[in-house]
């Protein structure tokens, strides 16, 4: 069950790194069908990554002796990681929802105290929850490392492959 949670919650920031790749670089007025494009590219970007950690879970689960035990020890690693992610997540989600459904001062509010610093800090809290996962259990080391580094490329792949330039 950690596993699918990790890997919704990584899901849903691969389409948020998508749209962050392509924030600002449009002057648009109405740009909602390419803001949701961003996020699908994100997507695009974030599942060959998504996968990959998947693989390396898949074959150290396989190669092991006792797979029950190795289950059990990546499930504990995934829920390690998720003990860091869900308050991150939990923040993130109460910005967005006061920037988009509160009124105008608090949504402005909401995007420079909370989103901004919060981008910022992002790639901290990855790399916590990826040495959290990987503290004390060997084998999650791989798994959390590859996660970490395909959910941290995916917006400068993103930003490189489509938003480069302004539009």
């Amino acid at each position: 069950m950690n596993a699918f949670l990790l890997a919704a919650l990584a899901l849903v920031d691969a389409a948020f790194a998508g749209f962050r790749a392509y924030t600002g670089r449009d002057g648009r007025i109405r740009k909602t069908r390419r803001a949701l494009l961003a996020a699908r590219r994100g997507l695009a970007v974030g599942v060959p990554g998504l996968l990959l950690s998947t693989a390396v879970a898949v074959s150290l689960l396989f190669g092991a002796a006792d797979r029950v035990a190795r289950y059990a020890e990546l499930d504990a690693a995934a829920h390690r990681m998720l003990l860091c992610y869900a308050p991150y997540a939990a923040v993130v989600v109460l910005s967005l929802a006061c920037y988009l459904w509160g009124p105008f001062r608090a949504g402005t509010l909401a995007v420079v105290v909370g989103l901004g610093p919060l981008t910022l800090l992002r790639p901290l809290v990855v790399l916590a929850g990826a040495l959290a996962a990987a503290w004390g259990s060997l084998p999650a080391a791989p798994v959390s490392a590859v996660a970490a580094v395909g959910v941290l490329l995916v917006e400068p792949a993103v930003h490189r492959r489509w938003y480069a330039e302004p539009v």
